[in-house]
């Protein structure tokens, strides 16, 4: 376990030793603050929609999911990618800790500054709170859906920059598969066949976090993203047993 936190540690000081972090925290919050903003002067027009701003801003726009796809490769990129490319992968499996614990720690790292990017959004719930009655259950899910998506997210980023030799690479690659996920939402479309229909419409992540956006938890899709985690997790770690007997 300490072992699992000293990279943690490590790894969060990386990111915010360099520009790298405070580069993806402000450009994330200047596109998100300024969607903030189209968001609540549209809503405020007369004869505008009764929409909720929440379930607009979490994931209920374009924008929302090209910010987290452009963010978390950007977060993720450096993870293992920069390890091989600098020769610091052979010291970091030879010290006194499990692979689990590499990968944990990677992994809490990334969720950390991940997460760095979102707490500010609050400010958006303050300001809502100041001008009218907000439900607090679509907030409370909106944000929800923000930290399992994020999970699943992150845990393909780090898997891409484990089996990748470049950041480049390990970036393009999680940005495929993350727009590759998200073609989901567009084949429930065109699907007629009921039973594949109801497949995709399981694993649509558009629909999945709209649903955590109006305060719907289903439980399906909690162990849908939780077991994506695992999945990819689990491949990260093959991915970083494979680069260990591979030197």
């Amino acid at each position: 376990m300490k072992g699992t936190i000293a990279i943690a540690r490590k790894e969060l000081q990386s990111y915010f030793y360099a520009p790298m972090a405070y580069i993806v925290i402000a450009a994330f919050l200047l596109m998100n603050g300024f969607i903030f903003s189209v968001i609540m002067t549209a809503l405020s027009q007369p004869g505008a929609s009764m929409a909720s701003p929440l379930g607009l801003f979490f994931g209920g726009s374009l924008f929302f999911w090209l910010f987290v796809i452009v963010t978390v490769p950007a977060i993720t990129m450096k993870l293992g990618a920069e390890e091989r490319k600098t020769g610091t992968m052979e010291t970091l499996l030879t010290a006194p800790v499990s692979d689990f614990g590499v990968i944990a720690g990677k992994y809490l790292a990334a969720m950390g500054l991940y997460l760095a990017c979102w707490v500010p959004t609050l400010l958006y719930v303050w300001v809502l709170t100041r001008f009218s009655q907000v439900d607090w259950g679509p907030v409370v899910g909106g944000y929800v859906g923000v930290l399992l998506l994020g999970a699943f997210f992150i845990s393909i980023g780090l898997f891409t920059s484990l089996a990748a030799r470049n950041q480049l690479v390990a970036a393009i690659t999680a940005f495929a598969i993350l727009i590759l996920l998200l073609c989901v939402s567009i084949l429930g479309f065109l699907v007629t066949d009921p039973m594949w229909k109801g497949v995709l419409e399981y694993v649509d992540l558009w629909s999945i976090v709209q649903n955590f956006s109006k305060g719907l938890l289903d439980s399906r899709a909690v162990v849908y993203l939780l077991s994506g985690t695992g999945l990819f997790l689990a491949l990260s770690y093959e991915a970083l047993e494979a680069g260990r007997f591979s030197r």
